[in-house]
């Protein structure tokens, strides 16, 4: 079309199926463009731990910050990203990158899923400390860089979670929220 479209797929036979079918015409009539700047964001990431160091060429930051002490990461994404640097820094660098993997828990919402600014259910501390409207919880949300689709099913459950708005809780409440997420791992 004009470039504003994009499609991907396994192939570039399926790629042009898929356009082909959700623009409702042969698969003959689409011409692609393969994106020359794309890399696996998981793929990206597992090369982090020598690449910011100028791997492949040789560097004396590679050689005293390669292999790394510690990684903190959670267990969300232990396979996505750490079993990828592990991988990686086995086959490429011939040893691990890191010494030690420390898992964090998880902040999860009231309704058990995984805090996350793309979901839209991050909760800022400082709002559980000052208190916020509900009009103000939705102001932050048209601040994010979710999809209008997506702010409008967070705003849904801010609705739904906080009608009132969040009250102001004080730092007590923080502490007491901290103690329970650190207890998660034992």
């Amino acid at each position: 079309m004009d470039g504003r479209y994009w499609v991907s797929g396994r192939s570039e036979e399926e790629a042009r199926d898929k356009a082909a079918k959700a623009f409702g015409v042969t698969p003959d009539k689409i011409s692609l463009r393969q994106d020359d700047d794309v890399l696996d964001t998981w793929f990206s990431s597992g090369l982090f731990p020598f690449s910011i160091f100028g791997w492949p060429n040789p560097s004396e930051d590679l050689q005293v910050f390669y292999p790394g002490t510690l990684l903190e990461t959670g267990h969300d994404i232990l396979f996505f990203w750490v079993a990828r640097m592990v991988m990686l820094g086995l086959k490429l660098k011939g040893q691990l990158p890191f010494h030690e993997v420390y898992l964090h828990a998880v902040v999860r919402d009231a309704h058990g899923r995984k805090m996350s600014k793309s979901l839209g259910n991050v909760i800022d501390p400082l709002d559980v400390i000052s208190g916020i409207t509900l009009e103000g919880l939705h102001a932050q949300l048209l601040e994010s860089n979710l999809e209008p689709a997506e702010v409008e099913r967070a705003k849904q459950g801010q609705k739904s979670d906080y009608p009132a708005g969040i009250p102001e809780c004080g730092t007590d409440a923080l502490r007491f929220a901290l103690c329970a997420y650190t207890s998660q791992g034992e």
